[in-house]
């Protein structure tokens, strides 16, 4: 792996790539994928991830705004690439660039090859995050906060040579980055799952395949394993959203369970826990070496303890602050007042309480941005992009807990004088625009968006979106159907159901999807999870479903 990451650095080199230059990298998760991380550090300069199952407008505008000098990708995912993205491009399994990086040396860089000594002042990479504007920002990293990430994620859970990773994360979310430095710099074994690892059956089938020892998962994908399917995982981390005390009740015996929180501004991670047990109060635990943490109150007075007030983080950790976005910038990253050396502090949005033995309590947001399984979402996004569709005169998005489906993001339109759109042709304009995470589950047309006395939008009064079903619609012709209707019914909890009940518009998700997949094999019926979402219907489904047969 060193010895390829070597001659692809030298590759980056030779095209361009350097200290303060971007490379895209338009790969799966994959070795191609954790190999380019590795060569672009070696080059000196920082990676740019690129999702390609993310919307090719959106894969445009990140390219387009970061300005990357190369981008790395390979022949299965070109096609998923906008036709002309403005940036050279190096197909790394093509038979050209495999020849070339052959020939390469695949000894060490040195300093002389990248034409000076590395500083811990460069930058390391950028992630774009969702954005309250409607447009994704780029959050500039440097390296400066990577040593005490990595010694603190090592320490912290207990990493060492015989350990196996879990390479769980999209390479597009920062937790990406953890599971390659708790794994490289313990010389633990780092092990990347297929594709559709991402909760349930397919999960535990990797954690077992994997015999994986070490995890950071999002309690939303934790919840849906079974401890007992996991014989060989010794410590669970769980971050990205808020941690239930439920699943502490269920994964903490017989393993070390952390809780871990940062947001992508800090270099991953701010704060951990120790070890939780069942009966312990969860909490985001204490800062990580390096880190320094401050809530305050609107006047960056500290709060007394006990006291909520928002959480702002300091330390070598911290971004640089928003790619070409000086003013968002300056609005969140601010002068630190408890310190003389001019340091920033970066304002989370998070509200937090400090306990007296020092551990902090987390108490959710103090804006629109809200976390769905272990991602970001600014609800501003998804209303921007909705408000682009030429029926919606106005758009308001919410992150409602639901029963049996969990945590679901709801949209209300407001539609134009004309005509009323459908939820079929909401949700296909959103999923142009936004990944898959950020798309509404439920769509509800009202007559106005309800207002604060100060005239904003009074999200609590909001309608609960009312659930349709097709009484008097097609009933189930084939067994694949009947198996379907039956498998919806369970789910949405519904008596009536017809053939063209949507399995999204009902209010499903992608973890929910995950257990209709499920229920689906065991019936005798092959669907895969690109199925449910480009065929939502149990009309559609059953087509597919029994060609799979």
């Amino acid at each position: 792996m060193n010895a390829r990451a070597n001659q692809l650095a030298r590759l980056l080199l030779n095209e361009g790539a350097g200290p303060g230059r971007l490379v895209a990298l338009a790969l799966p998760r994959s070795s191609h994928m954790v190999i380019s991380v590795l060569a672009v550090a070696k080059a000196g300069a920082a990676f740019l991830p690129v999702d390609v199952n993310h919307p090719k407008e959106r894969i445009s505008y990140l390219l387009a705004d970061a300005g990357p000098a190369l981008l790395c990708t390979i022949r299965g995912a070109v096609p998923k690439l906008p036709a002309d993205i403005g940036v050279p491009q190096l197909v790394l399994d093509s038979a050209k660039q495999t020849a070339t990086l052959d020939a390469l040396p695949d000894t060490d860089m040195t300093e002389d090859e990248r034409g000076g000594s590395l500083a811990a002042t460069n930058l390391a990479y950028v992630i774009y995050t969702s954005g309250s504007t409607g447009r994704p920002k780029g959050v500039a990293l440097t390296s400066a906060g990577l040593p005490a990430l990595a010694a603190a994620k090592v320490a912290t859970m207990q990493v060492t040579e015989d350990s196996r990773v879990l390479q769980f994360a999209s390479p597009s979310f920062d937790a990406y980055v953890t599971e390659l430095l708790a794994a490289f710099t313990a010389g633990a074994t780092l092990v990347l799952p297929g594709p559709d690892a991402l909760a349930g059956d397919p999960l535990e089938k990797a954690l077992r395949d994997g015999r994986v020892t070490h995890a950071v998962l999002p309690p939303a994908a934790a919840a849906t394993v079974s401890p007992d399917a996991a014989q060989d995982l010794r410590v669970l981390v769980v971050a990205g959203e808020a941690c239930p005390a439920g699943l502490v009740e269920q994964w903490a015996p017989g393993r070390l369970l952390v809780n871990a929180y940062g947001p992508t501004e800090c270099t991953v991670c701010a704060t951990m826990t120790g070890p939780l047990t069942p009966t312990d109060e969860v909490t985001i635990g204490r800062p990580i070496p390096g880190v320094s943490v401050h809530i305050l109150d609107n006047a960056l007075r500290p709060a007394a303890v006990g006291e909520i007030g928002e959480l702002y983080i300091s330390g070598a950790g911290l971004a640089r602050g928003y790619l070409n976005r000086p003013d968002l910038t300056a609005q969140l990253f601010v002068a630190n007042p408890f310190a003389a050396d001019g340091e920033r502090m970066y304002r989370t949005g998070d509200l937090a309480s400090m306990r007296a033995d020092g551990d902090i309590l987390f108490h959710g947001r103090i804006d629109d941005q809200v976390e769905l399984r272990g991602f970001r979402i600014e609800l501003g996004e998804v209303e921007s992009v909705l408000s682009q569709h030429p029926d919606v005169a106005q758009a308001v998005a919410v992150l409602r807990a639901g029963a049996a489906e969990g945590p679901q993001l709801l949209a209300y339109v407001v539609p134009t004088h004309d005509t009323t759109p459908t939820a079929g042709e909401l949700r296909e304009h959103a999923s142009r625009f936004l990944p898959d995470y950020m798309v509404p589950s439920v769509y509800a047309t009202i007559d106005a968006v309800p207002l604060t006395p100060g005239g904003k939008t009074d999200r609590a009064k909001l309608p609960e979106p009312i659930k349709t079903t097709r009484s008097a619609g097609q009933g189930p012709r084939t067994p694949a159907e009947k198996i379907l209707c039956d498998i919806f019914r369970d789910l949405f909890d519904l008596v009536e159901i017809d053939v063209r009940s949507n399995f999204f518009e009902m209010g499903g998700n992608s973890i929910l999807a995950v257990d209709l997949i499920q229920r689906a094999q065991e019936a005798g019926l092959v669907l895969l999870p690109r199925t449910v979402l480009d065929h939502p219907t149990i009309e559609q489904l059953a087509a597919i479903a029994t060609l799979g047969e």
